[in-house]
């Protein structure tokens, strides 16, 4: 299935299998009695999940489930071994973990913020799963720490960590251990502490969700005529680095193609204007990509943004506003490969209140924001006063 995303109706829900002494356990998930959507279980709920493997996001409606795990390979019909229910909160997202030791196993929901960092930084949490540690001392080289004291089966709160390569140091009692990590600019992640298989500590990077390194600011200006006022783009040292590391290599966005509004145009690069805010490419038969963010395709949000119109004439995302969702997007990418996209929605909003958050906020799956003008025309800024925004998610 494609990657899960939350909504105003929707939550997401994952399993961890946090337990070093227990085996590989299928997890199953079905309305709780008091009722709600039918969801179907197996194992693309998750399944013969094993000690320090965790289970991709998936949207639910908000509402209460029962959840069962059983030992890996068993029957369904065969009574659970452990069972609980899990409350999904609408916008929100949770991961349900499988903790502690097999005599004492419970299954603990952990809330999961996946909001966005700060610019140039990566929010960071640690889940301590080491039974060899019964109290855990978490800190970053140059940086802060990120747990004091932490008990076996139990999670830290979340901390900003200036972005880039780190060295994780695991403290517990006299024993200690660092681990190299690289934390992309805009990534939650959750560093899960496990037993190592031949005695130690280890640390596992998991990257909960992604945004752009550096977030743009305001409305996209992306139609009018060459009477408006230029507007000199910039490519900041960070969007910069950000656009080497994030999309370096063959994946780079080099065309896209919406059949159903008519496009099939080129792709270039593109950075921020002055003020901060997306700039789009100058040739308005060529959409740009946003490449501080990430590349179609990678976790998190991929934008592309072009002009609707120029001096009078239709330019390369004139036809966005005939989407609808199902509609399939394409791009091409330059080893030669393509991903697809559908459209879940789209968006119309003034560009006074551009829905920021919704656009370059971190995601856990691959999705892509096509950006345009529309609206009113308005002739003393020559150019529109809304934004249209298609979002969609990947599909193949």
């Amino acid at each position: 299935m494609g990657p899960a995303q939350a909504d105003g109706e929707t939550g997401l829900l994952r399993i961890a299998h946090l337990s070093p002494d227990t085996p590989a356990v299928d997890v199953a998930l079905t309305p709780a009695p008091a009722g709600g959507p039918a969801v179907d279980p197996g194992p693309d709920v998750a399944g013969a999940l094993g000690y320090g493997e965790v289970g991709g996001y998936r949207a639910l409606p908000a509402g209460s489930y029962a959840v069962s795990v059983r030992p890996a390979g068993t029957f369904p019909g065969r009574p659970p071994a452990l069972s609980a229910v899990v409350d999904v909160p609408a916008g929100g997202a949770r991961t349900l973990a499988l903790s502690g030791t097999f005599a004492e196993l419970a299954l603990t929901p952990l809330p999961d913020d996946l909001t966005a960092p700060a610019d140039g930084t990566a929010r960071v949490r640690v889940l301590a799963a080491a039974a060899t540690a019964p109290t855990l001392d978490v800190l970053v080289d140059n940086g802060p720490a990120l747990a004091a004291g932490l008990p076996f089966a139990a999670e830290s709160g979340y901390t900003a960590v200036p972005a880039g390569p780190a060295t994780v140091r695991l403290t517990s009692g006299a024993d200690g251990t660092a681990v190299p990590v690289d934390l992309a600019a805009g990534t939650v992640v959750s560093l899960l502490v496990l037993d190592a298989p031949g005695g130690g500590l280890t640390v596992r990077t998991l990257v909960d969700a992604v945004a752009p390194a550096v977030r743009p600011v305001g409305g996209v200006e992306a139609g009018g005529s060459t009477t408006r006022a230029a507007r000199f783009p910039r490519l900041s040292a960070a969007v910069a680095a950000a656009a080497h590391d994030r999309a370096a290599g063959d994946g780079l966005p080099v065309r896209v193609r919406v059949p159903a509004a008519g496009v099939d145009a080129a792709v270039t690069g593109s950075g921020l204007e002055t003020t901060g805010a997306l700039t789009v490419p100058a040739d308005p038969a060529v959409a740009g990509w946003y490449a501080a963010g990430p590349a179609p395709g990678r976790p998190g949000p991929a934008v592309l943004a072009g002009h609707v119109d120029w001096t009078g004439r239709p330019a390369v995302f004139a036809g966005l506003d005939r989407l609808v969702p199902g509609d399939e997007i394409a791009v091409d990418r330059a080893d030669g490969t393509s991903v697809r996209f559908a459209v879940d929605r789209v968006v119309r909003s003034p560009k006074d209140a551009f829905p920021t958050d919704a656009v370059y906020g971190p995601v856990s799956g691959a999705e892509l924001r096509l950006i345009t003008c529309g609206g009113v025309f308005d002739p003393a800024a020559g150019s529109y006063r809304d934004n249209l925004v298609v979002f969609a998610r990947l599909v193949g």
